[in-house]
């Protein structure tokens, strides 16, 4: 099984692509990466991944969905987009976790940034998920403070948090508006009840998201 990226950065970026379960185990061993199972846990499919026959239905979905290909040798292939989606999950070298909170309802964003590539992926229903690749130009906390912003405007009321996902952390930065229009930034904790939150623009918003991630100060 090959995974060919070459076509990744010329493809036209769709607007987003569903996968099913046994479709990402699929990728994860196309790509056969150190963080695939990381990324697998963090997708929630980490408990079917040596499950043989569930990889087979998902080659066998990638194929008939024109996903993968067969060459008369019979050696499996992806490319474009989809290549890029089994990158991302199996050599990110970050996985952020955002939980989008409402007074009505809870969601969450996975981001995972593999060397030049980079997708985005939101649950669906029945364990799939939407996988929306990201621009290559836009740098990732920047990305990460348009999916804050655009939340908190349709859910004033609301809260994001954000979360590097590092096994045996569970520390996130919580972020809600604030009543001027700004920014109230505090830090939970697993098994603390208290948060203490700070007035922070959309500056000082960028500099902690950046933190979060682990971005190297250049």
């Amino acid at each position: 099984m090959t995974v060919d990226d070459a076509p990744v950065q010329e493809a036209p970026m769709p607007e987003q692509i569903g996968l099913g379960f046994a479709e990402i185990l699929a990728l994860l061993a196309f790509h056969g990466g150190e963080s695939g199972p990381a990324a697998a846990a963090l997708l929630g499919v980490d408990r079917y991944e040596n499950l043989p026959d569930m990889v087979s239905a998902g080659v066998s979905s990638l194929v008939a969905r024109s996903y993968a290909h067969v060459d008369p040798h019979g050696e499996l292939s992806i490319e474009g987009e989809v290549a890029g989606i089994a990158i991302a999950l199996g050599a990110a070298e970050r996985r952020m976790l955002l939980t989008l909170e409402s007074p009505a309802w809870t969601d969450r964003i996975v981001l995972l940034e593999a060397p030049d590539v980079a997708v985005l992926l939101r649950p669906r229903a029945y364990g799939t998920w939407w996988a929306l690749p990201q621009p290559a130009d836009l740098p990732g906390a920047e990305a990460t403070l348009n999916l804050v912003r655009g939340h908190l405007t349709e859910n004033p009321r609301g809260r994001v948090l954000v979360e590097r996902h590092v096994e045996g952390q569970g520390v996130a930065l919580s972020v809600r508006r604030s009543d001027d229009g700004g920014w109230l930034l505090g830090q939970t904790v697993p098994g603390s009840e208290e948060l203490a939150e700070f007035p922070a623009d959309d500056a000082a918003l960028l500099v902690t998201l950046r933190a979060v991630r682990g971005d190297q100060v250049r």
